[in-house]
């Protein structure tokens, strides 16, 4: 008994300190899947995969599984822990990267389950289960590929490389991550959805401001991603080497979240102009709106939990309220931002003492 109950404490802390390290994507994942739970047991989904919805999951199965590959694995703990093995280090590598490329294709893995249970015609069933060996060959090949390359990148110190702007460089390096990536691809996913229905069906679907609340809400969760990048920068640099006020990191933010989701904002504004241009005035304001209050409460010095559950879900939800009424409370959404600049800017030279 006494053993069970460490292995049960064990694990507890190790839940409690994966939520700790990525809790954007914890909370996310367990957001989604309780979604789709409630909807399945309640019967508002009824899971038929015809072969091109199969195929289009697996895309995005795909574009996740290579994002992953291309995150920096600490494999140093590993080839410690086998150390006195008779494993030589190469396979070891091989080893550790092939259990990381089944595990970046689990969705795919399932997708297959999925698609044997409901396509009715089993000869396209073959291309999934294709799809997903390929993927993890490819996947550990980059993985694998990338480490040697790494390892040996001393080597070709002296060479000759490609030169990028250090402004953009470190902004990259500093913001995106496997989380962004998370939460700016549901953001995407949202926005191309509603578009291509609209073009589609010419508004036949949806009333015309809830696709306007729909999009909005799906930016502020793209926007919402950057909570793990500030913790993410290199805030040693910032505070000894490169001391910078922090309109400086207001600059660097927009500069990041522009580059990423500037082509989406752009199909946004023609698309709206094309609905109905004061919907499209009144929801650019609360996009802007959003967008500066996500930025100031990233930089406030406080639990990215109390951030994501409490502070962020409060402000959209007064935003989108607010935004169903006329237009002259819109003002009143300007509170919420001067409020959390003025806490933001008292409080982001906290991040230096990380």
């Amino acid at each position: 008994m006494s053993l069970l109950v460490f292995w049960i404490v064990i694990a507890f802390k190790r839940i409690l300190n994966l939520v700790k390290s990525s809790p954007v994507k914890v909370i996310w994942v367990l957001i989604i899947a309780a979604v789709f739970i409630y909807a399945f047991v309640n019967n508002h989904i009824v899971l038929i995969l015809d072969f091109q919805k199969s195929l289009l999951v697996s895309l995005f199965a795909v574009l996740y599984s290579l994002s992953c590959s291309f995150k920096n694995y600490r494999v140093m703990p590993y080839l410690i822990k086998y150390s006195k093995s008779k494993y030589s280090n190469n396979e070891i590598y091989k080893k550790y990267f092939l259990t990381q490329a089944i595990k970046n294709n689990f969705m795919l893995f399932v997708l297959c389950i999925v698609s044997y249970c409901s396509l009715t015609d089993k000869k396209f069933f073959f291309i999934i289960p294709g799809i997903t060996v390929f993927l993890v060959i490819v996947s550990f090949l980059i993985m694998f590929t990338r480490s040697k390359y790494l390892n040996n990148n001393a080597k070709s110190a002296g060479k000759k490389r490609l030169k990028i702007n250090p402004y953009i460089k470190s902004t990259f390096i500093d913001y995106f991550n496997s989380d962004f990536f998370v939460t700016s691809a549901i953001c995407v996913a949202v926005f191309l959805f509603f578009t291509y229905s609209f073009i589609k069906y010419n508004d036949v679907l949806y009333n015309l401001e809830v696709q306007f609340i729909i999009i909005t809400a799906a930016f502020s969760i793209g926007f919402i991603g950057i909570f793990d990048s500030i913790s993410n920068i290199n805030w040693k640099f910032q505070a000894i080497v490169s001391p910078n006020d922090y309109k400086y990191h207001i600059k660097r933010t927009v500069f990041f979240l522009g580059v990423i989701f500037g082509l989406f904002l752009i199909m946004f504004i023609i698309t709206g102009s094309m609905i109905k241009f004061d919907l499209l005035l009144k929801y650019a304001y609360c996009l802007l709106i959003l967008l500066a209050a996500t930025i100031n409460v990233a930089f406030i010095f406080t639990g990215k939990l109390l951030k994501l559950l409490l502070i962020m879900p409060s402000i959209i939800a007064i935003t989108i309220w607010i935004s169903t009424l006329p237009a002259v409370f819109l003002p009143v959404l300007l509170i919420p931002v001067v409020l959390t600049f003025m806490k933001a800017k008292n409080e982001y030279r906290e991040w230096f003492a990380l």
